[in-house]
């Protein structure tokens, strides 16, 4: 008896849980399309005559706000003022204008509702606003006040970090409004986040190059293995970063012509980057007489107190002057040093002014440069007659 006494109070229990839950739903049912209600009817009110004429004033009132801010404001108004303007003027005027035609045609075509021209009114809204805070952003970002809050002192680094930002600033404001937009169009909310789940899948199975070239673009910006300016080698490809992109980095080839190169290949290949060195090396193999062995010592030791004396080569790295090698026709001696400057047209004048200088040394010892040569000696028996006999 106590157990059928028990089975019933759960099943009582579990009825009023069932109808408080169901009376739940339908009061959030009932409370949602209140809401449309309310909301069709404030949409009436904007549509009607005396909407239109009021929201006529309100918008000539904004221009005149919007104007006045741009022209005498301070420099941060004058800049939201100039971004904001343009798109909400012409966002508003439109969604209020349509809005009230579409509301007109409406009432007058017995197949049409007013839900069309809301959506109509709603779309044109969202799109003013995302225009306008996109060109906000971007105004915002070009501001000298935003690239102090960057606290970086390289302007290559800088500009690069805002383009970063800007893309991804630019991808959310894209994302927002996208979502808006099917809100507005009646998709749900657990719909649309299916959706982008799926489509996400399939996109990136389907466009795996270029998502790879995509992320390795953000790679690129975290890693900063080079900046735009400097002059980098990769796979065999060398040239002067022009411009880091969304898909691909733009080179400039030594002769001048246009490299396309897909950020993807940054990712999976070793990237040199003769920007971002401290010297320039000066590396010679000069070539001396096998005649001239009893003055090497003294030429290695002058033109070793030359470089570590000369005020464009940098002390602090390695010298080295060495007779190192015998070759075939010329006794080899190596100079080894680091110039202090990294621009090529300097160092190149420095190497040159080094090369004379050496040049001289070795004609002040009495010494010359080899060249490749065969040398023949006659047997020591041979008659002159013997090695060139007459015709």
């Amino acid at each position: 008896m106590a157990y059928q006494i028990n089975e019933i109070l759960k099943a009582s229990t579990f009825g009023l849980i069932g109808f408080k839950t169901e009376g739940r739903l339908q009061g959030t049912g009932l409370h949602n399309e209140a809401m449309k209600e309310r909301i069709v009817q404030d949409m009436d009110v904007i549509h009607s005559n005396t909407g239109v004429l009021v929201g006529t004033v309100v918008l000539l009132l904004l221009w005149l706000v919007l104007g006045l801010m741009e022209r005498r404001g301070q420099h941060l108004g004058g800049l939201i003022a100039k971004a904001i303007r343009q798109p909400l003027l012409l966002g508003l005027s439109a969604s209020l204008y349509l809005g009230w035609l579409g509301r007109l045609i409406a009432n007058n075509v017995a197949w049409l509702d007013g839900s069309n021209a809301l959506r109509l009114s709603a779309t044109i809204t969202i799109l003013a606003v995302m225009w306008a805070l996109h060109r906000l952003g971007h105004a915002v970002m070009e501001t000298r006040r935003f690239e102090r809050w960057l606290q970086m002192d390289d302007p290559k680094d800088r500009a690069m970090a805002i383009s970063f930002i800007g893309r991804i600033f630019t991808i959310l404001i894209l994302v927002i409004g996208a979502g808006a937009l099917m809100l507005t169009f009646g998709i749900p909310a657990t719909a649309l986040a299916a959706l982008a789940g799926g489509a996400g899948v399939g996109l990136a199975f389907g466009t795996q190059n270029i998502s790879q070239n995509f992320f390795s673009g953000f790679m690129l910006f975290f890693n900063r293995p080079f900046k735009e300016g400097d002059w980098i080698s990769t796979d065999g490809l060398e040239g002067t970063v022009e411009h880091i992109g969304w898909y691909h980095t733009r080179l400039r080839t030594f002769e001048r012509r246009p490299m396309y190169i897909p950020n993807a290949v940054f990712a999976t290949n070793s990237i040199v980057n003769p920007g971002q060195m401290y010297n320039r090396r000066i590396l010679a193999n000069i070539g001396l007489r096998y005649e001239d062995i009893p003055a090497m010592d003294t030429i290695t030791k002058q033109v070793r107190a030359l470089l570590k004396s000369h005020k464009d080569i940098d002390q602090d790295q390695l010298i080295l002057v060495h007779f190192n090698s015998w070759e075939s026709s010329s006794l080899n001696l190596q100079v080894y040093c680091f110039t202090k400057t990294t621009v090529w047209l300097e160092y190149l004048d420095i190497q040159q002014a080094i090369f004379l200088e050496i040049a001289n040394i070795v004609k002040a010892n009495n010494a010359d440069f080899a060249f490749d040569c065969t040398t023949l000696y006659p047997a020591p028996n041979l008659k002159p007659e013997q090695l060139f006999p007459a015709s």
